[in-house]
């Protein structure tokens, strides 16, 4: 078992990341990133790729960052978490680029897994990087009949920006999403072509959603990643943080016919999913709502640049062949950056200290994004001159 992992591991080390695109998009980044060709593998321990994530968030130092806490008010009554970081000592530069962040579905501003990506962000010169957290989040009550999910109603996101562009009126902005994050920022950009959004950074998106992925309830996947996440999705469905809350979602769930005893009992996230936010949102089934979020059905739609780091060993996500590459790639604004592996939202580099190739690759393509973008709209001025 031993030489099978060694030589497992040797294999992994002669990875370099690979890219699909078939637009301008891939050869840039070919050309400009220098991440791209360097080698990337986890450490032996983390071979089997459910470790990565547990690793981090049990044993990743937080970075020494400053959080600017804030609220943005919702034009249908609600309030999600708009937090600023920086770093201490240092006030945000005038750069032209603001970044904004949306987690995943257990994440929020004081997560080890957002806190190290906005401070690496910032660490790069993104000196105004904010999160925007989901409702019903960071202690925050939901106060109107909406969660935050990844299709239709992503008026927090639209309203983000705009009251964004009213603080920076002349700067450009970039999203970087994971995991729910991102299939939200892709649900977004499939529907919007704001002007002041150059492109985003999305990692660890799943593009096709499948019940066979979310129905598991064994095996040490489960054991290490989905059990937990069931329960901690339970635990935030039913929380309140008053009565007026308690009383929102009581008479929201009865008006929508929602089994609340079975929904906390569920054991899988396909459960949560079928019984829960299916009927919640008025959809006839899980499949039905597995057919909305995913980004597969969305994509060709996209008009800015989107780079989607995934790993090719993330067993919550979708594989390559599931993923449809042809389609993929027909969107010219569209790159896959795939490494051999990684797992979800781990992607370690080192146990001692733990830390994570994330932190190096969203903030480089994240600049360069803005590079390409920039190039673009250059382009498309001399062209009309």
């Amino acid at each position: 078992m031993g030489m099978i992992l060694t030589s497992a591991y040797k294999a992994l080390r002669r990875m370099q990341p690979t890219l699909y695109g078939s637009g301008y998009l891939k050869h840039f980044l070919l050309e400009r990133s220098e991440i791209v060709h360097q080698k990337y593998s986890p450490p032996l321990i983390c071979l089997y790729s459910p470790v990565q994530l547990f690793l981090r968030k049990k044993y990743e130092k937080p970075p020494q960052v400053d959080i600017k806490k804030g609220t943005l008010q919702l034009s249908d009554g609600g309030i999600v978490a708009l937090d600023q970081i920086s770093l201490p000592g240092i006030s945000p530069d005038d750069d032209n680029y603001l970044c904004v962040i949306l987690p995943g579905l257990r994440e929020s501003t004081h997560s080890i897994t957002m806190l190290s990506i906005a401070d690496s962000l910032v660490k790069s010169g993104f000196s105004n990087t904010f999160v925007l957290n989901s409702r019903a989040s960071c202690s925050i009550p939901l106060r109107s009949k909406n969660f935050s999910v990844a299709f239709g109603s992503h008026n927090h996101i639209d309203e983000c920006i705009s009251h964004l562009e009213n603080l920076f009126p002349e700067k450009k902005i970039l999203l970087v999403g994971a995991c729910l994050g991102a299939m939200s920022v892709v649900d977004y950009l499939s529907n919007e072509n704001h002007p002041n959004v150059v492109g985003s950074v999305i990692y660890s998106c799943t593009w096709k959603v499948k019940r066979e992925t979310m129905n598991v309830t064994s095996g040490l996947d489960y054991h290490l990643f989905l059990k937990s996440l069931t329960a901690d999705t339970v635990k935030r469905i039913f929380k309140c943080s008053n009565e007026a809350e308690e009383k929102l979602k009581k008479d929201w769930f009865t008006e929508r016919g929602i089994d609340v005893q079975k929904v906390k009992k569920s054991k899988s996230i396909w459960e949560i999913d079928n019984d829960f936010v299916a009927p919640l949102f008025n959809l006839s089934d899980g499949e039905d709502y597995y057919r909305r979020i995913s980004p597969i059905n969305k994509c060709h739609r996209i008009k800015k640049p989107v780079v989607l780091i995934n790993s090719r060993d993330d067993s919550t996500i979708t594989s390559l062949e599931e993923m449809d590459l042809p389609g993929f790639m027909s969107n010219p604004n569209l790159v896959l950056w795939s490494t051999a592996a990684g797992g979800h939202i781990g992607f370690l580099e080192s146990v001692f200290p733990v830390t994570s190739y994330l932190n190096r690759v969203v903030p480089e393509v994240a600049h360069l994004i803005c590079e390409y973008a920039k190039e673009l709209e250059l382009e498309e001025t001399n062209n009309c001159d």
